[in-house]
């Protein structure tokens, strides 16, 4: 039985600020370990967290005491904690899980506004669950009736079928924005239950809100239910609706003082080893976080990466706790040449390309150290995946997405179709290789029709086209449907 303790006595900051990075790592390895399984949300939630936390984590640990190095690390946790309730969530549990209790540590969670005042004064929109309250008053300040997709994504996340729908629609209130200009309405659903999309029979928004489940109508036979939503408006006019109005009336003026924690003061900058280490271990993060755009996630080498980070928390640790220089920059130098030869043959190219990058960054004997660990790591990338129109009958679709073309803002967007699936080991394949995504991505898509039954089980694709320019993909006897005239292949 694991026995949490608090930060005190050896069990102490720095220690929960490593063990949050190591949990992190074992989080995405076990998101992406299956493609039948993977979790993007979380993995992009959790590689987020260390956009603005790594750095953090390694100037912490800079502290020449352990008394330095705690009191350097309770600031960055508050930090840390300060983004949002979620985030905050997220570290207690993490940290729970490797033995610590940091709940009683933090300061209490901040109570965050709803609704917020923009730079020029304007109340802006918030997203909000949609109950029947909610739906009522976009329909007093949006045309449903004229509305129409925008895009729409259903997506395996684990082992569930969530969704996100962005509606165009014109706005019934007057305003000083362009009169072409439509606001988008952006709605998530969790737990779908029924979704069927024709991308020709896309005009007109019906929303409805009952006990214990959400419907969304898409033009005359189009339909998304699920257990819940959540809808926000993209309008820049927004301060001017009928809900925009009645919110300016009831919110403060002046802007409240921010509560939110300061972020850690920049200490002095990092030895050239833990530079290193850090830069290497922030580049790996904001890679992996590309998982958040769909049609890169097949790209990703998200499993590679953490298994070449394992332990890594751990390790930064005890190679901070060196008193003398020379042995800390020794053992950060180790720290990264053990990554390197984590990341094996896979990483080669990725770990040659930082490191190219980061000898403009350090001087002497340091870039003569990270030169001498590229070139046996230099070679040719090898293409992402296998032929498009080699996709195996088992196959199983995890997401499927459609953009409509379309202007915002002036500017012209290209409609997209995309999908992804998950991809079984080749017959002749290794005992260990895994399940993987690949994808195909429709430029201008003619038509695209989609319901969820194209999400239960094998998919048995069928490509028309020769692989270089495949123009239509059926999944599923037809439970998904795509054509186009130009083809962009996507996967690994």
């Amino acid at each position: 039985m694991m026995i949490c303790v608090g930060m005190t006595g050896n069990a102490m900051a720095a220690s929960v600020l490593g063990a949050l990075l190591d949990r992190s790592l074992v989080q995405m390895a076990e998101a992406s370990a299956d493609a039948r399984t993977y979790d993007r949300r979380t993995i992009h939630t959790v590689s987020d967290v260390w956009d603005n936390n790594t750095f953090s984590l390694f100037r912490a640990l800079a502290a020449r005491t352990s008394w330095g190095r705690d009191r350097r690390a309770r600031s960055a946790l508050e930090w840390m904690a300060a983004l949002g309730v979620e985030r905050r969530t997220w570290m207690v549990e993490q940290s729970a899980i490797a033995g610590y209790d940091l709940e009683s540590s933090l300061p209490a969670p901040m109570e965050t506004d709803r609704h917020r005042r923009d730079y020029r004064g304007f109340v802006r929109p918030s997203t909000v669950a949609l109950t029947t309250e909610a739906a009522a008053e976009i329909g007093v300040d949006y045309d449903l009736a004229t509305a129409e997709v925008r895009s729409l994504v259903l997506e395996r996340i684990g082992t569930g079928l969530s969704g996100t729908l962005a509606v165009a629609a014109r706005r019934r209130y007057a305003s000083e924005r362009p009169p072409d200009e439509v606001a988008e309405l952006w709605l998530w659903f969790d737990e779908v239950t029924d979704a069927r999309f024709d991308s020709r029979d896309s005009s007109g928004i019906t929303l409805g809100c009952g006990t214990g489940q959400v419907a969304i109508g898409m033009g005359e036979r189009g339909i998304l239910r699920a257990v819940r939503a959540t809808v926000h408006p993209v309008d820049m006019a927004w301060h001017l609706s009928a809900a925009g109005r009645a919110l300016d009336a009831r919110t403060p003026t002046d802007p409240r003082p921010s509560r939110r924690t300061q972020p850690p003061r920049r200490q002095e900058p990092l030895d050239d080893g833990p530079l290193v280490a850090a830069t290497i271990l922030h580049h790996a993060m904001l890679e992996i976080r590309m998982v958040r755009y769909a049609n890169h996630a097949g790209q990703i080498l998200v499993r590679p990466l953490c298994r070449a980070f394992t332990g890594a928390g751990e390790s930064i640790l005890a190679a901070s706790a060196h008193r003398r220089a020379s042995r800390r920059e020794e053992a950060f130098r180790r720290l990264v040449e053990d990554w390197v030869r984590q990341g094996g043959p896979d990483l080669a190219p990725w770990f040659a390309g930082r490191l190219r990058d980061l000898t403009g960054k350090v001087h002497g004997t340091t870039r003569e150290w990270v030169n001498s660990l590229m070139p046996p790591m230099e070679r040719e990338s090898e293409p992402a995946g296998g032929p498009v129109s080699d996709l195996p009958a088992g196959s199983e679709l995890r997401l499927a997405e459609y953009v409509a073309a379309h202007t915002r803002y002036e500017h012209p967007h290209v409609g997209s179709a995309l999908v992804q699936l998950a991809v079984p080991p080749r017959p002749q394949a290794e005992r260990d290789e895994l399940w993987n995504l690949r994808g195909l991505r429709l430029k201008s898509p003619r038509l695209f029709q989609v319901s969820d039954a194209a999400f239960h089980g094998a998919t048995d694709p069928r490509l028309t086209g020769v692989p270089e320019a495949v123009r239509s993909l059926s999944l599923s006897g037809g439970s998904l449907t795509m054509s186009a005239d130009e083809a962009e292949t996507r996967g690994r």
